[in-house]
This record gives C-alpha cells, sequence and structure tokens, in this order.
C-alpha cells in the first residue's frame, strides 16, 4: 500500500474474493494475517482515519502483528490480531474474573475482538489517568488502531534497547508510570518487562494492554508481584538499584 489510491485498491480485492479463507491450505492459512475480515476492518478504519497506507512493520509474534501506519497529519499504530493462533486458553486468565469483561460472550471468534475491546478500554483508562501510553483511536473486529510513538525515521526503542546509561532513568519513569497505573487506573499490566515500555524524549510509555486487568481481578495481586519482580530482575542485570518505593500500593479492592 503506496498511495491514497490504495483504499479503493483493497476494497476491490475484497468485493473479488481475493482473501477468502477457503482459498489457502490449512497450514497457510494458520499465519494468515490479511483474510478477508481483517482486510474489510482495516479498509474501515482507513476511511474512517483518512489512513493513506501503511508504512513498515514494527514488530511481529504469534498472536499479531504490528505496522506503522500513515495519515493525513500523523502517523499511527495498526495492530492486527491473529484470527487463527489467538488462543482463548492462553488469555483466559486474564479475561474471567475481570468484572469489566464478565458479560460479554466468550466462544470463537468473538474472543480475538473481546482481546481488542480491551486492550482499547485499558489503553483509554491510562490515558484519562494521566499514565503515558499509546493513545487508542479506534478498533475494529481484529485491528486495534493507535498513536505512533517514536521518529520520522524510526518508532521508539524498548527499554531492552536503549543505551545503558539511559537504562536507570527510564526504568524510574516505567515504574512511577506503573505505579500510577495500579494506584489511580486501578490496573495490573500483567505482562510488564523491559520489552513493553518504550522509551521517547526521556519519557517511559507502558504498552501491551490487552492482558490488563482490574484490580478487582482474583489473581490481581499475584499478576502484580510478576510484573515487580521481572522489573526487579532486569534492575539486577543491568547493576541498577533497584528502588522499592517504585512498587505500588494495591490498597483496597
Amino acid at each position: 500500500m503506496d498511495n491514497p489510491d490504495d483504499r479503493s485498491a483493497l476494497k476491490k480485492l475484497i468485493d473479488m474474493d481475493e482473501f477468502r479463507e477457503g482459498k489457502y491450505s490449512r497450514e497457510k492459512t494458520e499465519s494468515l494475517v490479511f483474510d478477508g475480515r481483517t482486510m474489510e476492518s482495516i479498509y474501515k478504519l482507513f476511511k474512517d482515519f483518512d489512513i493513506k497506507y501503511i508504512d513498515y512493520p514494527i514488530s511481529s509474534g504469534k498472536e499479531s502483528v504490528v505496522f506503522k501506519a500513515e495519515g493525513q497529519m500523523k502517523s499511527y499504530v495498526m495492530k492486527i490480531f491473529k484470527t487463527s493462533t489467538l488462543r482463548f486458553h492462553n488469555i483466559r486468565p486474564y479475561i474471567e474474573g475481570d468484572p469489566r469483561f464478565a458479560h460479554y460472550r466468550k466462544t470463537g471468534r468473538n474472543i480475538v475482538q473481546l482481546w481488542v475491546r480491551k486492550e482499547y478500554a485499558n489503553l483509554l483508562e491510562c490515558r484519562e489517568h494521566g499514565i503515558n501510553s499509546p493513545v487508542p483511536m479506534g478498533f475494529m473486529k481484529n485491528v486495534l488502531l493507535m498513536s505512533f510513538i517514536g521518529t520520522k525515521v524510526s518508532p521508539a526503542p524498548k527499554l531492552k534497547d536503549v543505551p545503558e546509561k539511559k537504562r536507570e532513568a527510564y526504568l524510574k519513569d516505567a515504574m512511577l508510570q506503573y505505579r500510577k497505573m495500579v494506584q489511580e487506573a486501578k490496573i495490573i499490566h500483567s505482562d510488564l518487562s523491559e520489552y513493553n515500555v518504550l522509551c521517547h524524549r526521556n519519557r517511559s510509555y507502558l504498552i501491551d494492554m490487552g492482558q490488563a486487568v482490574s484490580i478487582k481481578h482474583p489473581m490481581s495481586r499475584q499478576f502484580m508481584e510478576r510484573d515487580i519482580q521481572v522489573m526487579r530482575s532486569f534492575a539486577l542485570r543491568n547493576q541498577i538499584e533497584f528502588d522499592e518505593r517504585w512498587v505500588p500500593v494495591m490498597g483496597e479492592k
């Protein structure tokens, strides 16, 4: 996709049924990101946010692929969840028990859409409480659109990739953001690590919020303790003194 006409070209491909899963073998479908429903979701977000083109892939994993996308006035991040590889048993502990999502159906393809909705809601809650994180722009089925954090040249580096001399300052800011997340937004990240912190212009941003849960979740304390231990271990490996004042006080549920 390299010009505004791609939106109409994309629509033509969808109408021609070029992305129908039945045309592919099971093996290809397992790793397929751009199936028909996904293409329709991308097309809808292109129209709603006046996106010109997808620029380049930022990251790729078993459950999602993340792209930078360019709009008329700003850059976006488009996170596409793979409907064929996101398994309920992997995400079940973070959905069941979270009272915010108790009334949603948790079957079939709906699980992926619920996971996207959950990440959107968590990001929105964080932004409303002044926590450094991507701004959630919108979502459609298995596609989540967020603000881009980085420069014109590249996305912001992860905490694990910043120069050694800057890691302590970024770690401290990440933990202060995490403390605010727990104590003010009442959310536990549940997968905090040096891989899920972006570092940009002396500020740390918490990312990947799909698994974040309410402090009312029955396993919230265990999730928080795991988050803290992961960051303690990162500090130890980098010969950084971990300040216990960074640790949040969960308080009453």
